[in-house]
């Protein structure tokens, strides 16, 4: 016991200050992640009012803000097409990444608790070779797919930041908020938290403005009945008025005979 107490002094001599750094690192990170969701939640809920769009405290739930960011895009553009429902895009690939990587991990552990039982059982190198060669190609079309994921995912996800960034700011200053949203972890919150207390860019205004209030459909123009004199006998004929009169103040030349 006595020799044992200090090897572990020395254990948690020079473990301690790991731990400690550590505890630091990753306190950092729930930090930075608390106040980016915050930040992202008060832009999109800001953006929305802006555009009257309803549902903008969808910002603060996850995956429904993916939903609420993609109506705040409006649409967005692939080479020559044009997505109008990025809001839709931008929920199914984050579902498909997850639905991947679940299905994928899952996959990779069966070669390899074999692996680990024929190795348990028989530690010669044949027993462990097939499970293995299996737990290696599985994992490397692993990558591959979660990759793609990935890609499928931010794709989206970046276009419809683009989108939104140019809808505040001219020229190639969203394709630097773009660069800075995707290198450093806290840019896009702050980027759309202050883009959120700007007024859109008139381009913007008008496109929302359009969707807020469609233009009426065509109205064909409203006749009104000659006057008795005016009309020959035993007919009643029709000129267009500029006026916008009701149908039921149209008087027939009968009944504007008894008003003469």
């Amino acid at each position: 016991m006595n020799t044992a107490d200090p090897v572990l002094a020395e254990a948690f001599t020079v473990l301690g200050p790991m731990f400690a750094i550590l505890g630091v690192v990753y306190g950092l990170i729930l930090l930075v992640s608390i106040v980016g969701y915050i930040l992202r939640g008060l832009a999109i809920l800001n953006m929305s009012r802006a555009r009257g769009l309803e549902n903008g405290w969808l910002g603060f739930i996850p995956l429904a803000r993916n939903w609420q960011l993609g109506k705040i895009a409006h649409e967005i553009e692939i080479g020559d097409k044009k997505i109008t429902n990025p809001e839709l895009w931008l929920v199914i690939a984050p579902l498909v990444y997850w639905i991947t990587f679940i299905i994928g991990y899952t996959a990779l552990m069966v070669p390899y608790f074999i692996s680990i039982v024929s190795l348990a059982e028989n530690a010669t190198p044949e027993a462990i070779v097939g499970p293995m060669t299996s737990l290696f190609i599985g994992l490397f079309v692993f990558v591959l797919v979660i990759l793609a994921a990935e890609v499928f995912w931010f794709l989206f996800l970046y276009l419809s930041l683009h989108k939104v960034f140019s809808q505040y700011a001219s020229g190639q200053k969203p394709v630097f908020y773009l660069i800075l949203s995707m290198f450093i972890p806290l840019a896009a919150p702050i980027i759309l938290y202050m883009l959120s207390k700007r007024p859109l860019l008139p381009s913007a205004s008008a496109e929302f403005a359009s969707l807020q209030n469609p233009s009426p459909a065509y109205a064909p123009p409203i006749y009104a009945t000659q006057s008795a004199q005016e009309a020959p006998s035993g007919e009643t004929t029709v000129i267009p008025t500029d006026a916008v009169i009701d149908e039921t103040d149209v008087l027939s030349a009968e009944e504007a005979a008894q008003y003469k």
